[in-house]
């Protein structure tokens, strides 16, 4: 655990002088995440300044409150611990936090950032559980949570401010970590959450629209990515060669660190990846697929679908393997305990040879259902069917436009997906009128049309259970009821699918 005085931490960052010599023992900016010894720093945020929260953080047991330059009033002045009035408070906060972190030996754990739009939250986990089943204590960080695998616990953002991400990281090189995999999405790159972070590697999966809300068009999105590979100490940036963005970054004269390309789809054998696959098969039961890299070449298999999955296999594959920690054949052996993001393709194998193997996805827009059944149509042996519905109380244009993606679908079942205050036979009707000419059946009980669906279909078709992914809830009429597409697949005799092709 790192610990420094009060009075050595304020001079030695700000220059200002003080007589508490209190141990701190650690730095935050919320006052719900403060342990004893820490320092509370009450910044104003969107809706709230954190000086309503300051005898709050005291009854945590924070060592001492920072807050800005204005005069303190006297209930601040009067409390049990040193409250302190700091010039420009916001802005000094990386000079306290380099200060309170700079004994935390980063090069300890090999720090491996991963950006792009889509992909992030899996190429983070592959690492993460690779890394484990290779006897490496990994950590991970984002959307699916922090923590030493597998201890992951629930976090906030998918890139934490910098105050939590640094304690974060603390932690998990106190508990050893080898390896850390985190996410750094565009919003924790362009509001200097991740400053104070030596990564060895970054991981550039692709780009397309989102977010133009914040960045404002999608130059100013893809700068903002690419500051990532920018950063002082940097030694790796795996890039994704078949994205557009991806073949910016490789021709990006100055990035400095060595660049490892990857990719499916090489138009000649002149412009091959560093990274790349001679051949692969599809099937129900997963992909299997021959690689050709810098370190030799290898068959690997593993239990999920859709090829950008087995893009991201690359993106994991290169990642771990810069490092010289281990041989190709060892690691790749170790992919058939590598299972998906909870919720997002997520496949389950039937205890019953006769039932179809089926797959849970989040996808709950348009383009993000027709993109799955894309993939799966490439996998199916038989028919491909989808059980969905759309949420209440929600953009309803998007339902018709649902409908019509779902027609990839060979059957379709209508039902339930959070109705909130509206009723779900009517949001059913509005998806229908997308619909032209694929059977389709209608059960408003979500749990009753997935059974109906396995019922009716065999066993060398597909189902797709798409819209409500890792929820656990259902919401309907203003109260959330529980419900999981996970847990009716078990009851129905279901498993979830890891290992290899079979």
């Amino acid at each position: 655990m790192i610990s420094m005085k009060l009075c050595d931490l304020l001079n030695n960052s700000l220059g200002i002088m003080i007589a508490d010599e209190k141990l701190v023992s650690g730095i935050v900016t919320d006052n719900r995440d403060v342990q004893s010894g820490d320092i509370f720093i009450a910044l104003a945020g969107a809706h709230h300044h954190g000086r309503q929260f300051i005898q709050d953080a005291i009854s945590r047991g924070c060592a001492a409150v920072l807050v800005e330059a204005d005069a303190l009033n006297s209930e601040e002045q009067a409390t049990q611990v040193s409250v302190i009035a700091i010039p420009e408070l916001k802005n000094v906060l990386s000079l306290l936090l380099a200060e309170f972190y700079q004994s935390v030996e980063f090069n300890q754990a090999n720090m491996i950032g991963v950006t792009g739009t889509n992909g992030k939250s899996s190429i983070v986990r592959f690492i993460t559980q690779l890394a484990a089943a290779n006897n490496k204590t990994a950590g991970i960080m984002g959307t699916l949570g922090f923590g030493i695998w597998p201890d992951v616990k629930v976090s906030k953002n998918t890139t934490p401010e910098q105050a939590v991400l640094l304690r974060q990281i603390n932690a998990m090189q106190n508990q050893g970590a080898e390896f850390i995999a985190m996410e750094v999405s565009s919003h924790g790159i362009a509001e200097k959450r991740t400053q104070g972070v030596n990564f060895d590697t970054a991981v550039f999966c692709n780009l397309s629209q989102d977010h133009l809300d914040f960045h404002g068009d999608m130059e100013a999105y893809y700068q903002t990515k690419r500051e990532l590979f920018l950063t002082v100490g940097l030694q790796y940036a795996v890039i994704n060669a078949d994205d557009d963005y991806g073949q910016r970054l490789l021709a990006d004269g100055e990035i400095t660190a060595q660049k490892i390309s990857y990719g499916l789809n090489p138009s000649s054998s002149e412009d091959r990846p560093d990274v790349w696959v001679k051949s692969y098969q599809v099937s129900i039961s997963g992909i299997q697929a021959e690689i050709v890299t810098p370190w030799g070449e290898a068959e690997i298999s593993f239990s999920l679908m859709g090829d950008f999955n087995l893009s991201n296999m690359l993106a994991t594959i290169a990642a771990l393997m810069v490092n010289d920690q281990f041989e190709l054949v060892e690691l790749t052996a170790h992919l058939n305990q590598i299972s998906a993001p909870a919720g997002r393709m997520e496949m389950y194998r039937p205890e019953k040879s006769a039932d179809p193997v089926a797959v849970i996805d989040f996808a709950h827009t348009p383009d993000a259902l027709n993109n799955v059944l894309v993939a799966l149509n490439a996998h199916k042996s038989g028919e491909l069917a989808v059980v969905f519905g759309c949420g209440g109380d929600r953009d309803s244009s998007k339902r018709a436009l649902m409908g019509s993606s779902a027609e990839m679908a060979d059957k379709i079942w209508l039902t339930s997906d959070n109705p909130r205050s509206e009723k779900a036979a009517d949001i059913v009707d509005m998806i229908q009128e997308g619909i032209t000419d694929t059977e389709t059946f209608v059960e408003l009980d979500r749990e009753s049309a997935i059974r109906s669906a396995i019922d009716l279909l065999k066993g060398d078709d597909l189902l797709l259970i798409a819209g409500k992914g890792h929820e656990d809830y259902q919401e309907i009429s203003g109260e959330k009821i529980p419900y999981s597409d996970q847990a009716v697949l078990l009851a129905s005799g279901y498993q979830l699918a890891v290992g290899g092709v079979q």
